[in-house]
């Protein structure tokens, strides 16, 4: 019977003492499923995996204008079957490409790859008196981020992340694989984080 409770985002356990603004978790099974016969039969079940996603506030050390960052996490699926048992691996495909936008906090660096470049935003669609962002890019790797609600660095490409504060969430021997990192600032705005995760859990441990 399918479970349902509705409670206040707010209040959500991980939300409010990590100053996160939003998470979610959407998962499922993987299920090989066959004709045969005597009718439709569940040959192999293997590992549950989806996506996580958090934002959450990240103040630091002061920053005076306008910034982004952002790193990717390539990473490629597989599926075993041993024993009869469905097993799902994420390996790593090489370093990750990083980026920075105009002004960014002290604890993000990265190896810059060749010349920054100049880039612009400009729009008037809320009137002519809208302000336009011009900001230096920069593009790199080696991506370090040292805030809270969690810290990044290469070694995220390479492993499965720990996260603690989760462990209350998923299952025991869950493994969560980090996709994505993006820092962005507006002023006067508090700074935002945002990660993205692969979720694997094989059921059969």
């Amino acid at each position: 019977m399918a479970v349902c409770e509705c409670h206040i985002a707010a209040e959500f356990p991980i939300l409010g003492s990590l100053g996160i603004i939003s998470a979610s978790l959407r998962s499922g099974t993987d299920i090989s499923i066959v004709e045969t016969a005597c009718g439709t039969q569940i040959a192999l079940t293997g590992a549950t995996r989806g996506d996580l996603s958090i934002t959450a506030y990240a103040p630091g050390p002061v920053v005076n204008c306008p910034g982004n960052a952002s790193v990717n996490f390539n990473w490629e699926t597989r599926m075993s079957c041993k024993d009869g048992d469905l097993k799902l691996y994420a390996i790593p495909k090489g370093s990750a490409r990083a980026s920075v936008d105009g002004s960014v906090t002290t604890q993000i660096s990265l190896l810059q790859i060749g010349n920054s470049y100049q880039t612009f935003n400009a729009s008037a669609s809320s009137g002519p008196q809208t302000p336009y962002l011009v900001s230096n890019h920069v593009d790199g790797y080696d991506f370090y981020y040292s805030g809270n609600p969690l810290s990044v660095s290469p070694e995220d490409g390479k492993s499965a992340k720990s996260v603690s504060f989760l462990q209350g969430i998923l299952p025991n021997g869950s493994e969560l694989y980090l996709t994505s990192f993006g820092w962005s600032y507006t002023p006067p705005n508090i700074p935002t984080v945002s990660y993205s995760f692969i979720f694997v859990y094989n059921q059969g441990g």
